[in-house]
């Protein structure tokens, strides 16, 4: 046991932790410093991060084919049901009954794959991304490093208000411009999309119709 945690530890500390610390000096360096440099408010430059970071998770979807492969799946899931209804027309009860189960296990077993696979992309796309950002975000504007530049431990202070509510915190306002930028991200794709469908109806029917 003592050897395998010197295993974790030498895994953690020698390869994972200097491995963290370059990435985090790159998008400090790309990222931060300009903004710094320009005098960008602090709450600024967390919303822009987290916008970056959105479109980052999108770039990600696009790569790693997310629609395609679910379009792939619907497909050939459609098409392995198919034979089902040829089963209504076996008399044997038993027989019918036992191809039913034969194929709805295999069914299962490839939609189980499939949603395993479905969600471990939507880690890696969206969670992911989310989490290493915001600890990044939070290592760099910690509550000491708040303290030294705006005076307290917040990016936003309101204190002065009837909720007790003390100020914006780094998380607070990295989550929530996130999912607004989600939200307008996947607003944007679905007119997108129809706006696609629509053009691609219309270029059909003037094909049918002879137009050119």
């Amino acid at each position: 046991m003592e050897t395998f945690n010197r295993l974790l530890d030498w895994i953690y500390f020698d390869l994972l932790m200097p491995v963290f610390n370059i990435v985090a000096q790159t998008l400090y360096f790309i990222l931060l410093k300009p903004l710094i440099f320009i005098n960008t408010p602090i709450w600024m430059q967390i919303c822009l991060i987290a916008v970056l970071t959105v479109v980052f998770a999108f770039w990600l979807r696009k790569v790693l084919k997310t629609e395609e492969k679910t379009k792939k799946f619907q497909k050939i899931f459609t098409e392995k049901r198919m034979p089902q209804e040829d089963f209504k027309l076996v008399e044997n009860q038993h027989q019918r009954r036992a191809m039913y189960k034969s194929s709805d296990d295999d069914l299962n077993s490839m939609y189980n794959t499939f949603l395993a696979e479905h969600y471990a992309r939507y880690v890696l796309i969206y969670l992911l991304p989310l989490f290493l950002i915001m600890a990044w975000l939070n290592n760099i504007y910690s509550k000491e490093v708040l303290l030294i530049q705006t005076g307290h431990p917040f990016v936003i202070n309101i204190s002065d208000n009837d909720y007790d509510v003390k100020g914006l915190s780094v998380t607070l306002i990295f989550l929530v411009t996130y999912i607004i930028s989600l939200i307008i991200g996947f607003t944007i794709r679905y007119y997108r999309r129809r706006k696609n469908a629509a053009t691609d109806k219309k270029d059909r029917n003037n094909f049918c119709n002879g137009d050119t």
